[in-house]
């Protein structure tokens, strides 16, 4: 039986952390305040006040993370871009959803595969939603939209964005051994893996563990994370 390494890596910068962070407090906070903004009974000037300048933190944060993309490691706009190497990932990340959390979690290094091409629209689908909420009572019209009408819309797609992200992150922790959760908060991750980088040995520790094995070294190599 093949013994199983583990190795504590850093994959999240206190940076890219931060960014994270305020921006999931923002818009949690702008779905609370939104929802007290609907109801005649709340007070709609202190809570558009803050929602005004909730929007503008989260465009500052949102403006972190654009400037991290141009850094080296998982920050960079390079480690958004799916490699032929996560095609299989993505797969097996369709499998694992599609059978509620049954099919074993693959590895990844930084992101998960499958929702790296979603990062980026919704970068600009935030970025959209706080510039047309600062908009909001303007005259500007966007593809026929007045701004109201495309703060709305852009603020449902990212309602339900949040809650598919926060119902897959708790599901990968439950499931995987890779600390997704504490990751993002203290910026290190678990990998386990049977030392060997061939496909046989990676086979042979999958069918033993339930989970995929491959070493951490080969999984940044797939991903261009230096």
């Amino acid at each position: 039986m093949q013994q199983e390494n583990i190795r504590y890596v850093l994959v999240w910068s206190a940076w890219l952390r931060l960014s994270h962070w305020i921006i999931a407090g923002g818009v949690l906070f702008q779905i609370g305040s939104a929802w007290a903004l609907a109801h005649d009974d709340a007070n709609y000037t202190y809570w558009l006040d803050w929602h005004i300048i909730a929007g503008q933190v989260i465009l500052m944060a949102l403006a972190l993370r654009v400037v991290l993309l141009f850094f080296p490691g998982s920050n960079n706009w390079r480690a958004l871009i799916p490699e032929k190497s996560q095609l299989q990932a993505m797969v097996q990340m369709v499998k694992f959803y599609l059978s509620l959390a049954r099919f074993p979690l693959p590895n990844w290094y930084a992101h998960n595969p499958l929702w790296l091409p979603v990062y980026p629209v919704f970068f600009l689908v935030l970025a959209g939603c706080a510039i047309s909420g600062l908009l909001y009572n303007s005259s500007y019209i966007f593809f026929g939209n007045p701004m109201y009408e495309l703060h709305g819309a852009l603020a449902g797609l990212i309602v339900v964005f949040s809650i598919f992200h926060i119902a897959t992150v708790f599901l990968h922790d439950l499931k995987g051994k890779g600390a997704f959760i504490s990751a993002m908060i203290n910026g290190y991750r678990y990998f386990h893996y049977t030392g060997m980088d061939d496909k046989a040995g990676s086979n042979h520790s999958a069918k033993q563990s339930g989970h995929q094995s491959i070493s951490v070294d080969s999984i940044k190599k797939q991903t261009g994370d230096k």
